[in-house]
């Protein structure tokens, strides 16, 4: 893998796109390489053609050689570490165990993801004199330091369970997340941070970050089939932490109960070794970074001129290294709403054969776009071209022929 140059060689040699579409959507639903797709058939190929030797015997192997792998790659103790499908299963199996009294409240950003936010209300809603808070974040962000500020006004006022992201969905910031739990810390809050898409991105140190709970994607970033994710839990929240489903490993420990879950399909976690040894062959997280820093930089200047809008004012601390936002100019056709953005997305996708992510955040339309290592700067270019022709589609052409002959 490390001969196969990123961009399109990348693209043809190791996966499996549409012909005749462009992908800079990677963040939503990840990628699966071919290799791992052959290693995930062969395994349900294994367990149809004996379940019950895969079931009984070969299940619980693989399950405790695919933690202990993502164990050691996050940090973690294996103790520690159980497999979910996804950040949303996670974040409920939290919710949802709490030891929740009276007027106790969870607090969210204003960034977090819409389903967490659901999972939230939905349990101060139901439970007994429960609270809902948001602090806000506004664009542009001077300093790290503003985040931090506006999360302790808040836990200065009240006694609450807090959910903190680790880079926020759909807008790209990557929290001060070391500083933030401190800050929880200090105010003897337990705080649960939401990784969905940290891992594979950034570094990660469970054990040397030391929230409450974390909970992270290895199919986003980390080349894994989709429905696999990781829960870590502090020791000390193990005894009440449970599973969503009630199953026969009841009151039988932390791992078992998240390991014996009914019959279903784990492969995806069991193709956690694979995955990762695909990260490291192709360079890791350094190489990988690198790569998509820069094309992601050039992305970002080459939508923002032909386009004529201005970039999102963050600091560079709080910046993705594979998602970035892009502010859209104003369209007639669609508003600066989530609905305006969710057509916009349709009609690119649908009418032009480009995947992307559209978003509305604070009245204002922007693209998150995505980088990885299949993509190279002419699927930008191709994306640039569908989002002037909406606007002015007569000099969408030479509008990008004049920016590229400035290169």
């Amino acid at each position: 893998m490390s001969g196969v140059e990123f961009g399109s060689s990348m693209k043809k040699e190791c996966f499996h796109f549409q012909e005749g579409y462009t992908f800079v959507n990677h963040g939503s639903f990840g990628a699966v390489p071919l290799v791992i797709q052959e290693k995930q058939r062969r395994l349900l190929d294994e367990s149809n053609k004996n379940p019950d030797i895969f079931f009984r015997k070969r299940e619980k192997m693989l399950y405790l050689e695919a933690r202990d792998v993502a164990s050691r790659f996050l940090g973690a103790k294996p103790e520690n570490l159980v497999f979910v499908t996804n950040t949303t299963k996670g974040v409920n199996c939290v919710l949802r165990s709490l030891p929740w009294k009276k007027g106790d409240g969870i607090l969210t950003t204003n960034f977090t993801f819409p389903a967490n936010i659901k999972a939230c209300q939905r349990l101060t809603q139901y439970s007994a004199g429960g609270h809902f808070y948001q602090f806000e974040i506004r664009l542009p962000i001077r300093h790290e330091a503003e985040v931090v500020r506006n999360m302790t006004s808040y836990l200065d006022k009240f006694s609450n369970i807090r959910l903190i992201d680790h880079i926020s969905s759909p807008t790209a910031l990557v929290f001060p997340l070391k500083e933030m739990i401190a800050e929880c810390r200090k105010r003897n809050v337990l705080i649960l941070v939401d990784g969905a898409h940290a891992l594979g991105q950034i570094a990660v140190n469970l054990e040397d970050l030391r929230p409450d709970f974390y909970i992270g994607n290895f199919y986003k970033w980390l080349y894994s089939p989709r429905g696999c994710a990781v829960l870590w839990v502090a020791g000390e929240h193990q005894t009440w932490c449970t599973p969503l489903a009630t199953s026969v490993m009841y009151r039988e420990g932390f791992q078992l109960e998240f390991m014996m879950q009914g019959t279903r399909d784990n492969i995806p976690y069991y193709l956690v070794p694979a995955a990762l040894k695909f990260y490291k062959d192709i360079g890791g997280m350094e190489k990988i970074n690198r790569y998509t820093v820069n094309l992601l930089e050039k992305a970002c200047l080459l939508l923002e001129e032909i386009l004529g809008t201005t970039g999102v004012g963050i600091p560079d601390s709080m910046k993705a290294p594979r998602i970035r936002l892009v502010p859209l100019p104003q369209y007639e056709e669609y508003q600066a709403t989530t609905d305006g953005a969710k057509q916009l997305n349709l009609d690119i996708m649908e009418k032009h054969n480009v995947i992307c992510l559209v978003c509305a955040v604070q009245n204002q339309l922007y693209l998150r776009l995505s980088a990885n290592i299949y993509n190279e700067l002419s699927d930008y270019e191709r994306l640039a071209e569908v989002l002037c022709e909406l606007r002015r589609p007569r000099i969408t052409k030479k509008a990008i022929m004049l920016w590229k002959s400035n290169l």
